[in-house]
């Protein structure tokens, strides 16, 4: 099963897809400042929003991985178990990728109904149905979506980073007086 969500789609209409197309970043020292900002803000928008959904895959690897081969869980421990996983992404700090204030992520809802399609097969409430075998594969393909939202999220650093710096460059440039 393949991250559908994510596939940069070259002269797709989704934001992504833009945000990735080359020429978003092309010809940048010709495109008006006003321009520049709104498309550094849209790439920090589709950041935030990766970001998001990763958060939520390593959430709930990590909560597999404290099921696999014990007692069930109450829902107040899934539920401390959820929060500390989530908190712990959250509050990483320090991170790679560029240093601005993020936008909040955008359709959370959307994103968060996309990670629970990819765990549907095997709920929260009772992985031990499941056995550790298929926990385990499970957490492989959660793995395998993670590293992708990740490949696509540097993706997108690049371009903010190559935008910053043309606003930077255009900031220098308004400083010296030209």
């Amino acid at each position: 099963k393949g991250f559908l969500m994510l596939l940069v789609m070259p002269g797709g209409r989704r934001m992504i897809d833009q945000v990735l197309d080359p020429e978003f970043i092309a010809g940048l020292q010709d495109v008006p400042i006003d321009v520049l900002r709104r498309r550094r803000h849209e790439a920090m928008q589709e950041e935030s929003d990766l970001s998001y959904v990763r958060r939520m895959l390593q959430g709930r690897i990590e909560i597999l991985q404290a099921r696999r081969g014990t007692e069930a869980h109450s829902d107040d421990e899934l539920v401390a178990l959820l929060t500390t996983a989530l908190s712990d992404n959250i509050s990483g700090g320090g991170g790679s990728g560029p240093q601005h204030a993020a936008p909040e992520p955008s359709r959370m809802g959307e994103r968060r109904r996309f990670a629970e399609r990819l765990i549907a097969d095997v709920t929260l409430s009772s992985p031990e149905s499941a056995g550790d075998s298929r926990i385990e594969e499970v957490i492989g393909r959660l793995g395998d979506q993670e590293r992708a939202v990740s490949d696509v999220r540097r993706q997108v650093h690049g371009v903010i980073d190559v935008i910053s710096g043309e606003l930077a460059s255009r900031y220098g440039r308004i400083s010296a007086g030209e």
